[in-house]
C-alpha cells in the first residue's frame, strides 16, 4: 500500500495562504491608520429657515450644551432686521428650531450691529444657564449711544432675563495729543466667557467709543466687567489695558476676546489699534450687474467685478508708525485679572506681525480646561505697510504658563502658490478645544478664487478676490503642530453675493465652531441662496468627523483580529481540503 504525505503543491498552497493573510493584515493596518489622520467632512446644512429675500444671518457661534452634548445652541444676528436670535438642536445637530423668544430687551428695537467684527457673543456656564451678550439701541438705525447688556435663559430660549452691563454716560475722552472731549460713550463688539466650574462668574466686554462723529475722533478702548452672582448685577466695566499700557504707549484697544481658566483667572485678548491716518473711499457701487451663473460655484465673477476696497493713504502729517511701534495696529495684548476683574495686568504677547490697518482683526482665545494651556488664533498680513490689507494668514500661539510666555507663532494655512503675489487671503479664524485636547480652527479662506479666476492679473489682492470657501485645521499635540487643511463648506460663495466678505458690508466676525472627541461642528454665514442684486446670507453649519484615539484603537484592534481569524479560517480549510483530496486519491488508487 502506498502511503501518500503532503506534496509539493499542497505546501506551496499552504505557503500562498499565509502570504495572503500577512499581506491582508498589513493591508487592513494601513488603510486603518489612513482612515485615523483624514477626517470627514459631512454635507452642508442649512440651519436657518427664514424665506424673506435679503436676509443676512451673521456672526453665527455654536455652543454644546455641558451636561448634554446632544443639545446644541447657535447663536447669531440677522443682519438686515438688526435683531439677534438663537436656533436650538436636541439631536446634537441634525435638525434645528428656532428658540421663541428673542436675546432682546423690550426697550429696545435693536440688537445693535456696527459694521466689521463680532458684535454679539454668547456662552453656556457649567450649569446649562445660556448666556448671550450684546448692545442695544432704541432704533435699527441708531450710531448713538448704545447699552451693554447680557442675556440670560434656563430653557434655551424659551424665556430670558437681562441685565445692564454697560450704560452709556457723557464724559470726558482723551484724545491722541492728550487734550480731551466731553461725549456719550457708545458700546460695542460685546464679548462673553463663563468660569468652567463655577457658574457665578461671568464675565462680559466691549470696545468703548465717542457716540459722536468727531474729528479727530477719540481712541477706541477694551473694557470688562466680571459678574459674580450669575450674571444678574454687574460693576461698571474697568479699561483692561490702563494703567499698565496708558493712551501714550496703546492709542488704542479693539474688542477683548475673553476666557476663564481653570484657576478662575479671567483673560482679555484684544490687537492694537492704529492711530488714525487719512483714508480716501473710492465709490462702491450698490451691486454689479452682469450674468450670474447659476450652480458651483456659486455666482463667482471675475475679479472685474468687485467692488472697489478703501485704500488707506500715508498720513499727510507724518509718516505712518513702522510695524512695533505704537500705533502701526501690530502688537497683541493680553490683559489678565485674578480678582475676578477689579485689577487687570496688560502685556503685549506678540509685537512682530501686521494686520489689516483699517480692520478689526482680534484674536480668538480657547482654553484647554484640563491644562490650563492658553491658544490664540488671529490673522497676519504679510503685506508691508502703509497699507498691509493683503496676504493675511492664520496664526496660533499657544501659553502653558498662565500666559507669561508664549510659543513662536505657527502658520496654520497650508496654501502658499508661488505664481501668486500677494497670495490668497485668510480671514478671522474661529477656534475651539476639545475635552481630549485637540485644537480646532475653522476661518473664511480665499484659495478657491485661483480656481474660478485663475487667470485674472496674476494677482490675489483684496480688492481682486471674489470667491471663498471655510478651511478648517487641528492639533492633537497641544498646538504644537496642525494638519493638513480640510475644506468644510461644499458650496464656494461669492463674497459679493452676500454680507460676511462684501467690500461694501464688511460683516465678517469669527467662524463659530465647537468641539467633541470626535467631532468639530462649524457654523458660517453662507450666501450661496443671495445674488449681486440681492445678496442674502443663510447660516450653515457642517461637521468634521474624526475617530477618537480610544475608538481607533479598539476599532483596529478588532478589525486586525477579525481579518487574523478569518485568514487563519481560510488557511485551516485549505487544509482539510488538501487532506480531504488525498484520502480520495488514496482511497481510489489500485492497492
Amino acid at each position: 500500500m502506498r502511503r501518500y504525505g503532503w506534496s509539493g503543491r499542497g505546501s506551496a498552497g499552504l505557503a500562498v495562504s499565509a502570504l495572503l493573510a500577512v499581506t491582508t493584515l498589513a493591508t487592513v493596518e494601513t488603510a486603518m491608520a489612513q482612515s485615523e489622520t483624514a477626517p470627514v467632512v459631512t454635507p452642508s446644512v442649512q440651519v436657518t429657515s427664514e424665506m424673506r429675500p435679503g436676509r443676512g444671518f451673521t456672526n453665527s457661534q455654536i455652543l454644546i450644551h455641558p451636561e448634554d452634548p446632544n443639545i446644541m445652541v447657535i447663536a447669531h444676528a440677522d443682519f438686515t432686521i438688526a435683531t439677534c436670535l438663537i436656533h436650538v438642536s436636541r439631536d446634537a445637530g441634525r435638525t434645528w428650531t428656532q428658540a421663541p423668544a428673542n436675546p432682546v430687551p423690550p426697550e429696545f428695537e435693536a440688537c445693535t450691529r456696527p459694521a466689521f467684527g463680532a458684535f454679539m457673543d454668547a456662552a453656556f456656564g457649567p450649569d446649562g444657564t445660556l448666556y448671550f451678550a450684546s448692545t442695544g439701541a432704541e432704533t435699527a438705525t441708531n450710531r448713538g449711544p448704545t447699552t451693554g447688556y447680557l442675556a440670560r435663559t434656563r430653557n434655551l430660549g424659551g424665556t430670558w432675563d437681562f441685565a445692564v452691563v454697560a450704560e452709556p454716560e457723557k464724559r470726558d475722552f482723551t484724545l491722541y495729543d492728550g487734550s480731551t472731549v466731553e461725549t456719550t460713550e457708545r458700546f460695542n463688539y460685546a464679548r462673553v466667557a463663563t468660569h468652567p466650574t463655577d457658574p457665578k462668574r461671568v464675565a462680559v466686554g466691549f470696545r468703548v467709543e465717542a457716540a459722536e462723529s468727531l474729528t479727530p475722533a477719540p481712541p477706541v478702548r477694551s473694557v470688562v466687567s466680571v459678574s459674580t452672582d450669575g450674571g444678574a448685577s454687574f460693576a461698571k466695566p474697568i479699561d483692561t489695558i490702563d494703567p499698565s499700557l496708558p493712551l501714550p504707549d496703546l492709542p488704542g484697544a479693539d474688542a477683548p476676546a475673553l476666557a476663564f481658566d481653570k484657576d478662575g483667572a479671567v483673560y482679555a485678548f484684544t490687537k492694537e489699534r492704529p492711530r488714525p491716518r487719512a483714508m480716501t473711499q473710492a465709490s462702491l457701487p450698490s451691486q454689479p450687474d452682469f450674468p450670474k451663473p447659476l450652480g458651483e460655484p456659486a455666482q463667482c465673477q471675475p475679479a472685474s467685478a468687485n467692488p472697489a476696497a478703501p485704500e488707506l493713504l500715508p498720513n499727510p502729517t507724518e509718516p505712518p508708525p513702522a510695524a512695533n511701534e505704537p500705533g502701526a495696529g501690530a502688537r497683541l495684548v493680553m490683559s489678565k485679572s485674578t480678582d475676578d476683574g477689579k485689577t487687570w495686568q496688560a502685556s503685549v504677547v506678540d509685537d512682530g506681525g501686521l494686520a489689516c490697518i483699517p480692520c478689526l482683526t482680534i484674536p480668538e482665545v480657547a482654553i484647554n480646561a484640563e491644562t490650563g494651556d492658553i491658544h490664540l488664533a488671529f490673522e497676519l498680513s504679510q503685506s508691508p505697510l502703509p497699507n498691509p490689507r493683503d496676504n493675511r494668514d492664520i496664526y496660533t500661539m499657544t501659553s502653558t504658563d498662565g500666559g507669561a510666555t508664549w510659543s513662536e507663532r505657527l502658520k496654520i494655512n497650508d496654501d502658499d502658490d508661488p505664481d501668486r503675489e500677494p497670495n490668497y487671503d485668510q480671514f478671522i479664524a474661529g477656534i475651539s478645544v476639545a475635552p481630549n485636547g485637540r485644537v480646532d480652527l475653522a476661518w473664511y479662506d480665499m484659495r478657491t478664487d485661483a480656481f474660478f479666476n485663475g487667470n485674472g492679473n496674476g494677482t490675489t489682492d483684496r480688492e481682486n478676490q471674489t470667491c471663498w470657501d471655510v478651511y478648517s485645521a487641528s492639533s492633537s499635540d497641544g498646538g504644537k503642530t496642525f494638519g493638513e487643511n480640510v475644506r468644510v463648506s461644499d458650496r464656494t460663495m461669492n463674497q459679493n453675493s452676500g454680507f460676511a466678505l462684501n467690500p461694501a458690508y464688511d460683516l465678517r466676525a469669527p467662524i463659530g465652531v465647537a468641539s467633541t472627541d470626535d467631532k468639530t461642528f462649524v457654523v458660517w454665514p453662507d450666501s450661496r441662496n443671495g445674488t449681486f442684486n440681492l445678496p442674502t446670507e443663510d447660516t450653515y453649519l457642517a461637521t468634521v468627523l474624526r475617530a477618537s484615539e480610544d475608538d481607533a484603537a479598539v476599532d483596529t484592534t478588532s478589525l486586525l483580529l477579525g481579518a487574523a481569524a478569518a485568514l487563519a479560517v481560510a488557511g485551516l480549510v485549505v487544509l482539510i481540503v488538501v487532506a480531504v483530496s488525498r484520502r480520495k486519491k488514496a482511497s481510489s488508487a489500485p492497492s
